[in-house]
This record gives C-alpha cells, sequence and structure tokens, in this order.
C-alpha cells in the first residue's frame, strides 16, 4: 500500500516547517534520497542464505521477490531473531517465505513526498520501507540512515528528524 492509499492525512508529527517554506516548491521525495540495486531473496531461499546476504551487504534488510521483482515481503535482522533464532530453527532448513514480514508491510512509491515517509516512519516505528512501482516491482529502499545522509545539509530535514527522534518512548514513559 502506498502512502497515497495509507490515509495520511495533513496532521503530521510537528512537520508544520517542512509543509512551509522551501519544501513547498521543492519537495524530496523518495525517489530523490532511496537506495537502489539492492540485492533481493526468493522466499524458497533458506535463512542462512539471507543471513549471509546480509553480513556481506551489510544490511538489516532484504526485500523479497518474486521471479518478475514484484515485492512480497521482506526479512529483517529482527525476524532472522525473533521468527527463527529464538525457537532454535535450524536456519539451513527455514524457508524465507515462513519467517518474512509481509503483512501490513508498509511500502512507497517513488513520488511519496519525504515530510509523509518521516511520518509513517515515527509512527509505524520503522527504520526502513520498500519504495515500489504501481505493479509492486521493487524499485529501492529508503532508510532513516538514507534520510539522516541527505539532512545533513538540510535544516528543515534535520528539524523533522530531531522532532521524531527526541519523541520519549514508551519504555522511557514507564521509569
Amino acid at each position: 500500500m502506498a502512502l497515497a492509499a495509507a490515509g495520511l492525512g495533513a496532521a503530521g508529527v510537528g512537520l508544520g516547517l517542512m509543509r512551509r517554506g522551501r519544501w513547498a516548491k521543492e519537495p524530496l521525495c523518495a525517489s530523490d534520497v532511496m537506495s537502489r540495486g539492492m540485492k533481493t531473496v526468493l522466499p524458497e531461499q533458506t535463512l542462512r542464505e539471507v543471513a549471509r546476504l546480509m553480513r556481506e551487504e551489510n544490511v538489516g534488510i532484504v526485500p523479497v521477490t518474486d521471479m518478475q521483482g514484484r515485492l512480497l515481503g521482506v526479512v529483517t535482522d529482527r525476524d532472522l531473531v525473533v521468527r527463527a533464532m529464538s525457537e532454535d530453527r535450524q536456519p539451513s532448513q527455514v524457508r524465507v517465505s515462513d519467517i518474512m514480514s509481509s503483512e501490513d508491510l508498509e511500502v512507497a512509491t517513488p513520488d511519496d513526498s519525504i515530510h509523509d515517509l518521516i511520518e509513517l516512519m515515527g509512527r509505524k516505528q520503522v527504520r526502513r520501507i520498500p519504495v515500489v512501482e504501481r505493479d509492486n516491482r521493487l524499485v529501492g529502499i529508503i532508510a532513516m540512515a538514507d534520510i539522516a545522509t541527505r539532512a545533513e545539509f538540510d535544516e528543515e530535514l534535520q528539524e523533522a528528524l530531531e522532532r521524531i527522534s527526541s519523541r520519549r518512548s514508551f519504555w522511557s514513559r514507564l521509569g
């Protein structure tokens, strides 16, 4: 589901500044900052294969696609730990399709605005979102790290990221 289909309204996570000024004239979109050309895995591959790929590529997420490159889900480093290792499952015998995240997977399109992506990431507490074309073909991934790298040169983007980062977590409010 693209951001537009997610029903995001004008209310954001303190992003009013980004909706005015320079960003109103020159809004950044997902295609401006996303990582392209990432490696993918097929659903029938094993956890061992995806773990090796994560190590080789130094990534914490690997998209799962079909043979035509359409996104089916993702496997994260957290999926490996929570859904496989903690249950003593054998990495060479468990298929990616058994542990991949696919339900309620947030995706973006190349034209989605960065401020909407930042809002979505903050609200859903995710650090990475796959970017797909209308036919669900994977074209990239946008990560908080991609946005943060861009923010080094963009004061408005820095401010938006700081607002999201400064929001207290559930756990910090308990103590």
